[in-house]
């Protein structure tokens, strides 16, 4: 008997990842993501990951890290939580 191989999405990983609240590993994927976001958007998440990752860097910078995670994490909620159907 052969084994099944599921092939999921980047979308449908990240969507995961927010339901399961794994939002370093959710703005990790989603910052290379180039369709269905906005610029702005992009960039809010970009810094959130940026900032979880290198806060030491970004606090120098001047960067309030605390508001910018929590903003790119609510972009993430609002573009892929777990408030629609996704079957």
């Amino acid at each position: 008997m052969q084994g099944v191989i599921a092939i999921i999405s980047k979308t449908n990983a990240v969507r995961g990842l927010v339901i399961n609240g794994d939002y370093k590993k959710a703005l990790r994927i989603v910052k290379s993501f180039q369709l269905g976001i906005t610029p702005n958007n992009l960039s809010k998440i970009t810094l959130a990951y940026e900032c979880m990752v290198y806060p030491k860097f970004y606090e120098q910078l001047g960067t309030d890290t605390a508001t910018a995670i929590t903003e790119g994490i609510q972009i993430l909620k609002t573009l892929y939580g777990q408030n629609e159907n996704y079957s």
